[in-house]
């Protein structure tokens, strides 16, 4: 967590900053390689589109192409840690209605960079990931819409899932994990009760 910022609790809401690791985090890791394969995977589509509709023809990429653009990608990533520290500034809060991540001023700067970068370098990969990079800055979670909540408490970290994949994972520093656990399945079994409450009053 920030050293210049103490947690803040307002009512029933928890607000912090935390320092999220990159390069030594398992879970940043894992969503920077999803992300590079899927904007990866769009360029080929792309391609293969564009060349069906201008030249009736399907155009498929070499496979060095997504070799190089993905050895490209993960370095800047690497470099890009490097840069900031190893660390990626977040702040979050959890309230009775919803959870809300939003990136500090220096990570949503960066992920500009990243957006020009990749097109000066005429590289849509890099400016595809600093595109959803920049997409992802704000990012409000309604507890309905939270089917699962994953604890992962060796690392101090909240995965909330929705029916198929994680929409955010809250990053708790040690002496506030316990009450942000406390808080997460709190509002998660509300909400869940609330929904279980009103579909049998529909039906």
């Amino acid at each position: 967590m920030s050293d210049s910022e103490a947690p803040t609790r307002t009512g029933d809401t928890i607000e912090w900053t935390y320092d999220i690791p990159l390069l030594t985090s398992r879970f940043m890791v894992w969503d920077i390689v999803r992300v590079t394969f899927l904007s990866v995977v769009m360029m080929y589509v792309l391609v293969g589109g564009c060349g069906l509709l201008v030249e009736r023809e399907l155009i498929i990429l070499p496979p060095f192409v997504f070799l190089v653009t993905v050895g490209i990608v993960l370095a800047l990533f690497v470099l890009a840690s490097l840069f900031m520290g190893n660390r990626h500034g977040a702040r979050f809060t959890v309230g009775p209605d919803a959870v809300e991540y939003r990136a500090e001023r220096r990570e949503r700067r960066l992920s500009r960079l990243t957006v020009l970068a990749g097109l000066l370098a005429r590289n849509p990969s890099a400016a595809g990931a600093g595109a959803l990079a920049v997409a992802r800055e704000r990012l409000v979670v309604p507890w309905g819409d939270v089917h699962r909540v994953v604890v992962h408490p060796r690392q101090r970290v909240i995965a909330l899932r929705n029916s198929w994949r994680t929409v955010l994972r809250l990053h708790c520093p040690p002496e506030l994990f316990d009450e942000v656990r406390d808080a997460v399945e709190t509002y998660h079994r509300a909400a869940a009760g609330s929904a279980s409450e009103g579909a049998t009053g529909g039906g």
